[in-house]
């Protein structure tokens, strides 16, 4: 045999090795897979199946095509201040929450409209997702791939996907999309990780100048973000009552008097209607601007407890003694009181009438209430006899 030969031989063995200890690792993928279906079992009682899952490196700036806007978006707050994301197709929430609140999942139907998510949706799906990665941290055998899930717990319920890409600062993240099958093919959807790259454990340095530079770059994103928010104002000039006659028949060009002479009064309004606060309509470099009104403080209103607060309060001195000077001698108070001890509260006892005999009392009652019962006797015995 020559050693090109022998060489190829060695090359098939290791390859075999290889691949042999390969289907026995337990990978990201795997671990996710036997956790989902567990998990479901333990929590829910919800038969779940894993049909797919399919993991890849992502950059920051592609965050936004990767998301889904019908889905349940979940914020997870991870260690060291990292954020994580986890988004949930409508078919798997809708799954998830017919297990916990009927028992069982119904199937589809043909034209199911996707609803809003709401609040409820996600406390009732977080418990899941977090049990997800809490237990399937522990088994991977790779470093790297249990502290892509490790240490995140449910951090709050992203209404909107702006929301979502302002709390995922990291560099760089690992996305793992999820197919779940839900009871045995009954209804089935994608659960999305968005996981940022684990930080990496360095030595604390002891450099203020680094330490400022990192402070300033923060500083500058955040105010970046804050200045692109987008946030909608409710203005209403003023409110008029019209007749639903009135209104109907209105058309293009009609005019309605708002007895409007000033923009001092325009109130902001919130979705419900509910005023909010005052303010001046205007404009500034040709763009619409509204001055709020400064709102009056709760000062006046606070309990004033202190000693310190007495010279601000118009209170009379009830420390000075009644029809006196406070600030005269304590002589002047004195008043000569008799001692109590020389207090006859009793007076003469003497001369109190003798108490009568109580046996004699006792008898007395006796023969009276003797005298009663014999009244009371006759009384029912004519009774008696007339209804005879």
């Amino acid at each position: 045999m020559s050693a090109e030969q022998i060489t190829s031989l060695l090359q098939r063995k290791a390859r075999t090795g290889r691949e042999a200890h390969a289907a026995r690792a337990m990978s990201l993928g795997r671990a996710l897979r036997l956790t989902a279906a567990k998990q479901a079992d333990q929590l829910m009682g919800l038969a779940m199946g894993t049909l797919s899952v399919t993991q890849k490196a992502i950059a920051s700036e592609q965050l936004e095509k990767q998301l889904m806007p019908d889905s349940l978006m979940l914020l997870m707050d991870g260690p060291g201040e990292q954020v994580a994301a986890a988004m949930l197709e409508p078919a798997l929430v809708t799954g998830l929450i017919q297990q916990q609140t009927m028992g069982n999942v119904r199937p589809a139907p043909e034209q199911e409209i996707p609803r809003p998510t709401t609040a409820t949706d996600a406390a009732l799906c977080a418990p899941f997702v977090e049990a997800l990665m809490t237990r399937a941290a522990m088994m991977p055998e790779s470093p790297r791939d249990r502290n892509l899930l490790e240490g995140y717990r449910f951090g709050v319920w992203a209404r909107i996907p702006r929301q979502l890409l302002l709390a995922l600062d990291a560099g760089a993240y690992e996305v793992v999309e999820m197919t779940l099958d839900l009871a045995a093919g009954t209804r089935s959807g994608k659960l999305v990780l968005i996981l940022p790259e684990p930080v990496a454990e360095v030595q604390q340095v002891d450099d203020e100048a680094t330490e400022e530079v990192s402070k300033r770059a923060v500083t500058t994103k955040l105010d970046k973000q804050v200045m692109e928010l987008h946030a909608d104002l409710t203005i209403a000039l003023t409110r008029l009552k019209m007749p639903i006659q009135k209104v109907s028949s209105l058309k293009a060009g009609d005019v309605v008097d708002i007895n409007l002479s000033s923009m001092a009064q325009a109130l902001v309004i919130d979705t419900n209607g509910k005023v909010i606060t005052r303010g001046t309509l205007g404009q500034i470099d040709g763009i619409r601007a509204l001055q709020v009104e400064q709102q009056n403080t709760n000062k006046n209103n606070e309990p004033r407890r202190r000693a310190s607060d007495r010279d601000e309060l118009d209170l009379p001195d009830v420390t000075a003694g009644q029809g006196g000077d406070p600030s005269g001698d304590e002589d002047d108070y004195d008043v000569d009181l008799p001692s109590l001890s020389d207090v006859d509260i009793f007076g003469d006892i003497d001369d109190l009438p003798d108490m009568p005999d109580m046996d004699e009392l006792s008898a007395e009652a006796d023969a009276r209430m003797a005298a009663r019962d014999s009244i009371g006797d006759g009384g029912q015995d004519r009774r008696e006899n007339q209804a005879s």
